[in-house]
């Protein structure tokens, strides 16, 4: 009897690690947003590509209990969606939904369109991808699956230094990798962003996330996690790039999380040398040898975004009135469900949702972001870290990148699973080694 089960409890294992190889092997690629395997077809880049068959894969597969589960929470997202989608299209045909010019519509060539908009199916099916994705790393994921998503982000890193390095020794593009496009007008999915600084041409660090707020939004919180799990040359590397991306979202996130990380840590002597880096930095604004190349700097990172005057600050507060306007505006139950997800794409997250989901869809989004807040991560500087990345991730999404397909995004929020089943297994495996420890006194 024993003989006979055993080749299959085998194979079955023997399926379910080509599965989490799988799955570790597309945390490489997971930054490469500008580049298509089919560039005919919108979406296809390498990890939704690759994540499409697996998905596959894993329907044909006997796996177990993860693939029960797998695909009994990928049925409760699609009745949810499924049953939003089918709300808001109902009340847009009842109510004769109107969409004016102002807004900032995926599809932008017909606004008499109101019921099922393509732009509705194709947005919804980015959202399903980013869920399966999520999926993945919360079923399938193993203790290595953390070096790889690590490994992705430093490849997403070196590609950013070599496209600076290119442009500082050649001042050209060196980008080889972008063939993706986005809109009717063909626009290149990959920015290239010049600075001048008191006579020194730069460009912003992208690498392959198309612009430096989506390098930001994919980078940030693995920086954070990094400095919690002590990886020091991914913590000194992440960093470095973050400070090149001249985001003022950047520094203002790494500036908040190293206050709390400081007080935390109980650093009081870090917080007073900062206080006094700060103060000298203010002082050599002052000199003439520095002040222009400083000065630089400074409007173009914080003075041009906190007073208002740039043109994504201004494009941002623009678009955000015009759609929370619009929002507040509508019949009672567009303003609960929405006009259909993926109808509009403000320059926020927030607005974003409530005008395509309304108020059900932005607290249903909320909370599925924040119940991995309920994390337990041993040691505690890392649930910390995590805690902390959840919730600044969230503002900058919120905030200032209307993203949510991104990949980062979804592999983040999955990776809290990763984290506290390793604290579960140390923690079992503490035991086990307490226990022997005490039989073996009692023994003697």
């Amino acid at each position: 009897m024993h003989i006979a089960i055993q080749p299959a409890e085998s194979n079955k294992d023997s399926r379910l690690k080509f599965v989490k190889r799988y799955v570790n092997l597309l945390m490489l690629v997971f930054p490469v947003i500008s580049f298509l395997i089919i560039p005919s077809i919108p979406g296809t880049t390498i990890i939704t590509f690759f994540a499409g068959i697996l998905c596959i894969i894993i329907f044909l597969t006997p796996l177990g209990l993860p693939k029960q589960k797998f695909i009994k929470e990928l049925f409760i997202f699609f009745s949810i969606i499924t049953v939003l989608s089918i709300c808001s299209q109902m009340v847009n045909l009842w109510v004769d939904l109107k969409l004016p010019d102002d807004l900032l519509l995926l599809n932008i060539k017909n606004y008499t369109q109101t019921f099922f908009r393509i732009s509705h199916l194709t947005q919804t099916l980015s959202l399903i991808v980013g869920f399966t994705i999520y999926l993945y790393i919360k079923y399938f994921a193993d203790e290595k699956t953390l070096t790889y998503v690590f490994w992705g982000v430093r490849l997403m890193c070196i590609y950013g230094i070599y496209e600076l390095l290119y442009y500082m020794i050649f001042h050209q593009n060196g980008d080889f990798i972008v063939n993706r496009t986005f809109g009717y007008e063909n626009k290149p999915a990959s920015q290239f962003q010049t600075m001048n600084m008191g006579g020194i041409s730069l460009i912003r660090m992208t690498s392959y996330t198309g612009e430096p707020s989506m390098f930001v939004f994919t980078a940030y919180p693995f920086w954070v996690l990094a400095v919690a799990l002590k990886r020091k040359f991914d913590s000194v590397l992440i960093l470095g790039c973050l400070l090149l991306t001249f985001s003022t979202t950047a520094y203002l996130a790494i500036l908040i999380f190293s206050a709390f990380w400081m007080i935390y840590k109980q650093e009081f002597h870090l917080i007073f040398y900062g206080l006094v880096g700060l103060a000298a930095f203010c002082i050599i604004l002052q000199l003439d040898v520095f002040s222009h190349q400083l000065d630089s700097i400074y409007k173009i990172v914080f003075a041009s975004k906190l007073d208002g005057s740039s043109a994504s600050s201004k494009d941002r507060s623009g678009h955000f009135t015009t759609h929370i306007t619009y929002w507040a505006n509508l019949n009672i139950y567009n303003e609960i469900v929405g006009i259909g997800f993926g109808y509009v794409r403000s320059t926020d997250f927030f607005s974003t949702v409530m005008v395509n989901n309304g108020v059900i869809g932005f607290l249903l989004f909320t909370s599925f972001f924040y119940d991995k807040l309920s994390f337990k991560i041993k040691p505690e500087q890392v649930q910390l870290s995590y805690r902390i990345g959840l919730v600044l991730l969230y503002i900058i999404l919120m905030t200032t990148v209307p993203e949510f397909a991104y990949p980062s995004l979804w592999i983040f929020l999955g990776l809290g699973y990763v984290l506290s089943a390793d604290n579960k297994k140390e923690l079992f495996k503490s035991s086990i080694s307490i226990r022997t420890r005490d039989l073996k006194l009692i023994n003697n």
